[in-house]
């Protein structure tokens, strides 16, 4: 190895060193046994129950300090939110992802707060049910095309609805960047609830809408000078190109890996007034 590149792993390594103990400095009680308990998490690959993670080289404690280590630990969520955001390159466009996963439970009929969640399913007419705990993620993803993402914040939904959570995850994201992030989002957030919750966030959300949906637009002309003004406004069916608004600009784009891309602009689309299935 020559000295420039020793020169760089030996920075590279101070710099982990670095981020090691400003993350325990922020684990609170029972730091040492939580610290050891994370790298076990990362040297096992595939743990069948809670209990296998003390089996890991690095956690050098007993089985019984692993339960231990998280009743008593009280790590400071918005200390290491801060210092994850702090690793990224603060003047860069960070490029989120959130999502809400399930943790099936099926067999543990005692444990708290178990509850019917949404699970995808391969097998064709089955439900997409499952029975578990609910978990909700914002995570940094990266602009180039790679196989890794950062978590910044992984919570289980307790007390809110899905949308909910991530609206406040991505709220204390906000807090620490200085550049306005993209956050994207499946169907599941493609609601008026959640656009509501994170209007006044200063982050632009990108989110896949169901072909179901039949949005309301402004309200229909008046026809008749007589009887009262109309309620509703302009229907606009996904099903249904011939209920489609007119655009003022159409932006095709041609993806290498995506093929064309076709972006529609318009100002009665800024307009919607509500949202609904079918």
């Amino acid at each position: 190895m020559s000295n420039q590149h020793a020169s760089r792993a030996r920075e590279h390594f101070n710099k982990l060193i670095q981020f090691r103990q400003a993350a325990y400095e922020r684990l609170g009680n029972a730091r040492d046994a939580l610290f050891e308990l994370s790298d076990a998490v990362i040297q096992m690959r595939q743990v069948q129950s809670f209990v296998e993670l003390s089996c890991a080289p690095a956690f050098r404690r007993k089985w019984s300090s692993a339960y231990e280590a998280l009743q008593d630990g009280r790590p400071d969520r918005e200390g290491l939110l801060a210092l994850y955001v702090n690793q990224l390159a603060p003047q860069e466009r960070l490029v989120l992802a959130g999502d809400h996963t399930a943790w099936q439970r099926l067999w543990a009929e005692t444990l708290a707060g178990r509850s019917y969640q949404h699970q995808p399913t391969p097998i064709p007419g089955r439900r997409p049910v499952t029975i578990g705990h609910g978990y909700s993620t914002l995570a940094v993803i990266p602009a180039v095309g790679g196989s890794w993402a950062l978590p910044l914040l992984h919570e289980r939904i307790v007390h809110q609805k899905p949308v909910e959570t991530a609206a406040e995850q991505l709220g204390q994201v906000c807090q620490f960047v200085s550049v306005r992030p993209l956050s994207l989002w499946d169907s599941e957030y493609g609601c008026a609830a959640f656009l509501l919750a994170t209007a006044d966030l200063p982050a632009d959300k990108l989110m896949r809408l169901r072909t179901n949906l039949c949005l309301e637009g402004p309200t229909k002309p008046r026809r008749h000078a007589k009887g009262p003004p109309p309620k509703h406004g302009l229907k606009f069916k996904f099903q249904d190109p011939s209920t489609w608004w007119q655009a003022d600009q159409i932006v095709e784009y041609t993806d290498p890996v995506f093929g064309l891309l076709r972006c529609v602009f318009g100002r009665d689309y800024a307009s919607v007034k509500r949202w609904t299935a079918g």
